[in-house]
């Protein structure tokens, strides 16, 4: 199942999309799209870089680098214990991204579920 997340800023408009993340469960694969409206200095660090080169379509490698920056690593000391929090049995980084809604400690992002598309797939 493809599903989508709006990339948010708390501290700038919450009303206005930055991104979008797409993640497909069965490939585990991740990818970006920028929207060109969007400036390039409000977005998460990776994402800003990226599209002041021109590039605002991510593919799998750029887009799980962006995932990676926003959640525990794999080397963290109290990784099991997270990961029995969540009930998972191997390291993957989606549960711990939408566990979060990929918030992290760097910036004011985060990600909201797009419920639309869960509705037109089901």
């Amino acid at each position: 199942m493809l599903r989508s997340f709006k990339i948010m800023n708390d501290s700038l408009d919450k009303s206005k999309e930055h991104a979008i993340l797409t993640y497909d469960e069965e490939s585990d694969q991740y990818a970006v799209h920028i929207p060109e409206s969007v400036d390039c200095n409000d977005l998460p660090a990776i994402l800003s870089l990226l599209a002041k080169q021109g590039i605002r379509e991510l593919d799998d490698k750029w887009a799980r680098r962006f995932v990676k920056e926003r959640v525990v690593p794999p080397d963290r000391q109290n990784i099991g214990m997270i990961m029995r929090q969540l009930h998972m049995k191997k390291y993957s980084e989606f549960p711990i991204l939408e566990y979060t809604s990929g918030r992290c400690c760097m910036d004011d992002f985060y990600l909201e579920e797009m419920m639309n598309d869960l509705m037109k797939e089901r």
